[in-house]
This record gives C-alpha cells, structure tokens and sequence, in this order.
C-alpha cells in the first residue's frame, strides 16, 4: 500500500458492508466494477443496481476528536436491485437496515489493475457504526450512520423506579430461557407478509409482544415483533412489521410469548417472579392542593 500511494497512481472506491439485524450481510462498492477482497465480493451494482454515491454528493463524513457522535451519510440509487428478494427500495421502507452495523472502507489498486472483479492491493477502514436513519424517496435512498459512540447516549441512571419491570425479556437479567418457551408452527393458507394465519394451540394473546422466526420459505432466518395473537382455526399472529415476503402455506417457523412488564404476567406465565425488577406498588402520580 505504501509503495502504491507513493506512486500517486491509483484507483479508489469505497466499499459498503452491512451486517443486518435480521441475520446476513450484504456487500456493495462504488466504483464502476465489482471488488473482491478477504473472500467476499463486493458488488458495485451493475445493469441493476443499487449503486452507491453519486457523481454530485459523494459519500459525507463528519468526525471530531472528542466524544461526539461521528457520521456519515451518502446516498444510493436502489435501480432494480432487491434485498433478501425485496426490491431495494421496499426493503428500506420495511426497515431491513435499520440498527444494521457498517463498515465503510476504502480500497485502492494501480492504474493499469483492471477487471471484474477487482482485486485490490488493500484496504483501509474509514468509518464503522450504527445505521440511524434512512430516507426513502421514489427513487433515491439516503442513509444516515452514527458512529459506536452513539450508544453512550442513554439516559442514566439505567435502573429507574418504575411499576413495570426493567428487564428484557429473555436477557440475562431476567433469566428466562427461550429455548423452554418456544412453539413451532407452520404458516397456513391466507397468510400474508403482515398476517400469518397457523393454528397454534395457546390462548389468545398468549404471543402477543413475542418473536415469530421463519425457519424455511422465502423468510428463512428473518424475525418480527408479534402485534397481537388470537387464537381460532386457524389462529391470526398480527405482526408489528411486515417480513419481506408473504410466506406460503406450509413455510415453518419458531414463535416466542410476549411479556407486557406486570408482575403478574412474569409469575404466572414465566414463573419467574424472582427475577422480577418491576415496582407495581409505587403509588400514582398526584396533585397536593
């Protein structure tokens, strides 16, 4: 790498890879051909797309010595490119980026190094953080990253006195092994990306609040909050974000139960009343006259 900035000589493009919440990494880069580097190809985009900076507003960052929040942002034309099999655009909208990790980096290689794939002489990280917002337009998405020390923006004390209680469910805190608590399941017939009808044989609402993980279809891997649950024949898992894709009758998947922070969820659902870090006998907000 020394030898070739030496030289003054040199082509550069940025590389983009995402490692999502819902499981999987997707790789990009800007340039005009693909790159290849520690065993993974990254794609700059092609005849379809998604194709990272543009010519007039090439990828910003904005960092400070210090410990203010760093940032980058750039802006990517999704073309016809798809995502987990969403289209690129529609992806965003559902939020498959959203908390994904980035690590942004710039890769370099001689002049007269050219082909497809490219395979540079090295690469230097620039930039890795949270993805923190993203706007989607008709036909442009721009992306918004926040640097790890975003995470120490959390307000303290991080135990508050509260009635519900403070832990996660299914954190270390609160003990609870979801291995114990989980329920396969099949997708039946009229289920869509927002909807999966199955028959389950818990009560309604007994899933409400939890986790659905598809573990075969078009899904496969991919996680979502449970809305509400009610049981029938079959029973109806509302989801508070659609998947990417509708699934098809007989696609499987894995469901957790929700817990609404009461203590009376925490014993008699989980009995687990132990770990319990709520106070429902902190008396109510009033007004002295």
């Amino acid at each position: 790498m020394q030898a070739l900035f030496a030289t003054r000589q040199f082509q550069y493009c940025g590389l983009y890879a995402f490692s999502l919440t819902s499981g999987g990494s997707v790789y990009y880069a800007s340039g005009d051909v693909d790159i290849y580097w520690n065993s993974q190809l990254y794609s700059a985009g092609g005849t379809v797309g998604p194709f990272f900076d543009r010519k007039d507003n090439r990828a910003l960052m904005h960092q400070k010595v210090g410990v203010q929040v760093d940032t980058l942002c750039f802006d990517v034309i999704p073309g016809t490119s798809q995502v987990q099999g969403t289209p690129f655009l529609s992806a965003v909208r559902q939020g498959i980026f959203d908390g994904a990790t980035l690590v942004y980096s710039g890769a370099y290689w001689p002049l007269q190094a050219w082909g497809s794939p490219v395979t540079p002489t090295g690469i230097v990280d620039k930039f890795e953080g949270l993805v923190a917002e993203v706007d989607a337009g008709r036909s442009l998405a721009t992306f918004t990253v926040n640097s790890f020390l975003d995470l120490l923006n959390q307000n303290m004390p991080r135990n508050l006195y509260q009635s519900g209680c403070v832990n996660t469910l299914y954190d270390p805190s609160c003990t609870v092994n979801p291995s114990s608590f989980s329920v396969s399941g099949t997708a039946a017939s009229g289920s869509t990306a927002s909807v999966i009808n199955a028959t389950l044989s818990q009560a309604s609402g007994y899933f409400s609040l939890g986790k659905i993980t598809f573990t075969s279809g078009v899904n496969s891997g991919i996680s979502r909050s449970v809305g509400l649950y009610t049981n029938g024949s079959p029973g109806v898992v509302s989801l508070s974000m659609p998947f990417p894709n509708a699934p098809t009758a007989g696609d499987t998947f894995t469901i957790l139960p929700g817990c609404d922070k009461a203590a009376l969820t925490c014993g008699n659902k989980f009995s687990n009343l132990l770990n319990y870090r709520g106070f429902p006998f902190i008396p109510e907000n009033s007004t002295a006259s």
